[in-house]
Order: C-alpha cells, then structure tokens, then sequence
C-alpha cells in the first residue's frame, strides 16, 4: 500500500526510465512538457503494437510452412 505521494513519484520515475531506455537524453526530457511526454510514450506504444503484430503475423506463417 503506497501513499498518493510515493505512486506519484513511483510513476515519474517509471516513465523517466522508460524515456531514457527509448534512447532519449537526459537534457532532453528534463525539457518535454508533460504533453510532449504523453505523445513520445504514444507513439513509441504504437510502433512497439505495430511490431508484435508484424511479429505474430510472420509467426503464423512460419507455422503454416
């Protein structure tokens, strides 16, 4: 069970680790507005779905050969 305060800052550092594993500069992200933010996680969501799909897909085949 976690205060209001320690998710808070549970989930800041959750997201910073996931912005600098993207390859993103420190610098860099102590700049991002919280919108900027939300839209590169968005956007990194979207091509890590639009991989596994392309994955899933390319296994179905290897399957049925």
């Amino acid at each position: 069970q976690f205060t209001p305060q320690e998710n808070m800052v549970y989930t800041y550092w959750i997201i910073i680790v996931q912005l600098l594993q993207m390859g993103i500069a420190w610098e860099a992200i102590m700049q991002f507005t919280e919108n900027e933010i939300m839209l590169v996680l968005g956007v990194n969501q979207a091509f890590n779905a639009l991989k596994a799909e392309a994955n899933a897909k390319a296994s179905a085949r290897n399957r049925m050969m």
